[in-house]
């Protein structure tokens, strides 16, 4: 058994954001908490299934890294928190409409088009899902407050 450093200390702060997250979202409202925990949960799971991996995969194991490029894994961390941040500074929609190109840069995705398609069909979907079907308000915008 040889440990992976990086792995290692990776699966406990997703472990530890995720335990972060379930615990936040006990704070909703009963019917607003189940798909936050439901996240929660599932990134709980993956981040000890990462975390088991790097415990107990073997040398064999170790040619195929969990990460490309670690310093690209936490920039796309530092990308996501800069997203929770915005959110409540410049809108949900407009924070999703900055992100989701700019983590799909990150991400080596290039083909403007399919970027433009994905950045456009989720914002429609999070908006016909939450705003319309559920009543549920998202942060406002920065350019419609008063």
């Amino acid at each position: 058994m040889s440990l992976n450093v990086k792995e290692t200390v990776t699966a406990f702060v997703l472990l530890a954001v995720a335990v972060y997250a379930w615990v936040e979202a006990g704070s909703f409202a009963e019917e607003a908490r189940v798909f936050p925990r439901m996240i929660a949960g599932a990134m709980a799971v993956l981040s000890l299934v990462m975390l088991a991996r790097s415990f107990f995969a073997g040398d064999e194991d170790r040619a195929t890294r969990f990460f490309k490029s670690f310093p690209t894994f936490l920039l796309c961390l530092a990308l996501i928190f800069g997203y929770i941040y915005s959110t409540g500074l410049l809108g949900y929609f407009t924070a999703s409409a900055i992100f989701i190109p700019a983590f799909a840069l990150l991400l080596g995705l290039r083909r403007p088009v399919v970027v433009v398609a994905s950045t456009v069909c989720f914002i429609v979907v999070v908006h016909l899902v939450f705003v319309e079907a559920f009543d549920r308000p998202l942060p406002v915008e920065f350019f419609l407050r008063q």
